[in-house]
């Protein structure tokens, strides 16, 4: 979604209820497609705080009413200062968001793992639906690279590290659906990424 060509994604069940997964700047977008579908919005999952992946979540909330998750680990995040693709700032919108923490929860009526993987931002999270076999990368991980560390608070031992010990330990099926650019699989990046993929000799 523009601006900043990030991915904002909708996933429902067949009872209707839906999440969205970041919302960047096409909010009425989402609510639109909500609405055509029939679907109920029940939850906001934010990935982290940086304002590529939020800029349109207070105004989704509002036309939805539906609560927003983030990792208060990004808090910090939240104040900084946003840039637009001009070099213009971009202010968000401030919203009111839910703690959410790793581990175990149930989202469109299955589980749903939480899985810490800073180094991109402090409180960076992945949401792993188990049945589905997938999962919501933010920008950890993408087909055939990783997130930036370059910006404020980031990491990249603790990204590499990070996505070793909790995303590519995941099932080779499963795939991956990244903060920007197309998806991928744990099985396609753990043999062909250049960070993961093992050294020819």
């Amino acid at each position: 979604m523009q601006p900043f060509a990030v991915n904002s994604y909708l996933a429902w069940g067949a009872d209707g209820a839906a999440v969205v997964i970041d919302c960047g700047g096409e909010p009425e977008r989402l609510w639109r497609e909500i609405g055509e579908r029939g679907l109920r919005l029940t939850a906001i999952l934010l990935t982290h705080l940086h304002h590529d992946h939020v800029l349109g979540v207070a105004e989704l909330a509002g036309l939805s009413q539906a609560p927003v998750y983030a990792s208060t680990a990004d808090a910090l995040l939240a104040a900084e200062e946003g840039y637009g693709p001009d070099g213009a700032m971009a202010p968000v919108p401030a919203f009111p968001y839910k703690a959410i923490h790793p581990g175990r929860r149930m989202f469109l009526g299955e589980p749903c793992l939480v899985l810490p993987v800073p180094g991109h931002t402090p409180g960076h999270l992945v949401y792993f639906f188990t049945r589905s076999l997938a999962a919501f990368t933010g920008d950890t991980i993408f087909r055939g690279n990783v997130g930036r560390t370059d910006s404020s608070y980031g990491h990249a031992a603790l990204l590499l590290d990070s996505i070793r010990e909790r995303i590519l330990v995941l099932p080779d099926a499963v795939e991956l659906f990244p903060g920007h650019g197309p998806s991928t699989t744990v099985g396609r990046e753990r043999v062909e990424s250049a960070f993961f993929a093992p050294k020819k000799a």
